[in-house]
């Protein structure tokens, strides 16, 4: 049996797991570990890396966006734009 290429190969995020390829995966690639069956995005391919796939993270969705201006304003009760 053929030795396994390390550069075709990266670990699970959810539960660390080797997962192999047969060729490099494209940068976007949604990838589903064999052994947990969590959904990964390649975001890196030499070497390979894996990211959490925007709809599919950890809280079972992508981050909110914040504001930040709107968050503080909305902190200060003043609905104005002030110059300072």
């Amino acid at each position: 049996m053929p030795e396994k290429d390390p550069s075709l190969m990266a670990r699970c995020l959810e539960c660390d797991s080797r997962i192999y390829f047969e060729r490099k995966p494209d940068a976007g690639e949604i990838i589903v570990c064999p052994e947990c069956e969590t959904s990964l995005e390649v975001i890196r391919t030499s070497p390979i890396k894996f990211g959490w796939p925007d709809d599919a993270g950890m809280g079972g969705g992508a981050i909110p966006r914040v504001d930040l201006d709107e968050f503080f304003n909305d902190l200060d009760g003043d609905d104005e734009d002030e110059d300072y």
